[in-house]
């Protein structure tokens, strides 16, 4: 037994003869029910509670909003905190009357439960990868990421993040040397879900680049994003209703986790997708991608624009644990030219950047 589960163990005495509710029907929410189980304790999961998407049911467990689930709980309910935004749900849950002997958050228990043979079996991986960043702290980062994952402790990485994901700019704690923002930047911005990254390139560079493309898929988000951006009145900007892949088609899409959202072989929903190469016929600058594990498909999609023209990089490598030494290879397969950089941002696993520039 590793380090982690040992501290999991100890901080679960507490829960064995309590109804437990996670607070948080996420990925997080997903991993600390999938650790329980691990351990025994499914059984003692009554439900999960959530701000948005309270009234169905997720991973076989009932969702109900704080205020539905305080018609029924008693003195031997425990709320787990399992997203990080630990101090505005302490907050809404102690406004309800829940005392604070009955609020828990276990960093560990949100850190997925991965087999460490992964690691061993991938060994010649991940050394290749460390050896071809090109800085000490992508180094200490990378190397911090495989750490958490058998002792559990994320702390350092409270110590380690970055300033402003996407954009390591010259000044921040993060900045990469020879990042820089010019005022012909063509950029491709894969997942702009309602705008977010899009408010701050255009910050950034104080509104001086030549032209945007943002790919976004959810419904939800894109009726956002297309609000924002009739607003801004800028017609450098081109809205795609699609997903970036490797592919031109059509897949199965899970819709209703709102940035989370991605492609799901169970999804309700049928979204298009499409190769970067076969859409933007420009010299591209700046790709950026989150979306949801979908990044290596997508990046295969644009392995014309990224031969051809060496944009610069911001890609998410959290999504799934293979990521974090298959798309830095992927990149300097696409590309031999490029140097390599990691950067983390938050207190947790979840926010990983590879940079290629």
């Amino acid at each position: 037994m590793n380090e982690r589960n040992r501290r999991i163990l100890i901080l679960l005495e507490k829960l064995q003869e309590k109804t437990i509710y996670l607070y948080g029907a996420g990925k997080r929410g997903e991993v600390a029910l999938e650790n329980l189980k691990a351990f025994g304790l499914e059984q003692r999961v009554a439900a999960f509670i959530d701000d948005s998407y309270w009234g169905g049911v997720y991973c076989g467990k009932p969702v109900y909003s704080i205020p539905e689930v305080m018609n029924f709980v008693n003195e031997t309910a425990v709320f787990v905190i399992t997203t990080y935004a630990v101090n505005q749900m302490v907050c809404r849950l102690m406004e309800k009357g829940i005392l604070c002997n009955q609020i828990c958050f276990f960093p560990e228990l949100l850190i997925d439960n991965i087999e460490e043979g992964i690691f061993r079996e991938n060994k010649d991986k991940i050394e290749c990868v460390y050896h071809m960043l090109e800085d000490n702290l992508s180094k200490f980062v990378y190397a911090s990421l495989f750490k958490i994952y058998t002792d559990g402790n994320i702390g350092i990485l409270s110590r380690t993040k970055g300033d402003v994901q996407y954009f390591p700019i010259k000044g921040n704690s993060d900045e990469i040397e020879g990042f820089d923002l010019t005022d012909e930047e063509v950029f491709i911005d894969c997942g702009a879900y309602d705008g977010d990254t899009i408010k701050v390139f255009k910050d950034i560079t104080n509104k001086k680049y030549k032209s945007l493309w943002a790919f976004e898929p959810n419904e939800a988000s894109f009726k956002k994003l297309s609000d924002y951006i009739d607003r801004e009145h800028d017609v450098r900007i081109r809205l795609l209703k699609k997903g970036a892949y490797s592919d031109n088609t059509k897949m199965y899409f899970n819709s209703d986790r709102g940035s989370s959202s991605g492609l799901n072989a169970t999804g309700e929903d049928c979204i298009e997708v499409c190769q970067i190469d076969s859409v933007v016929k420009e010299p591209v600058t700046f790709i950026k991608m989150d979306i949801e594990g979908a990044e290596r498909n997508a990046l295969r999609g644009a392995k014309e624009v990224i031969s051809k023209y060496k944009p610069k990089l911001a890609i998410c490598i959290y999504h799934r644990i293979e990521d974090f030494w298959e798309i830095p290879m992927l990149i300097k397969t696409l590309n031999p030219d490029y140097k390599i950089y990691i950067r983390n941002y938050e207190d947790r696993i979840d926010e990983t950047v590879c940079y290629a520039i």
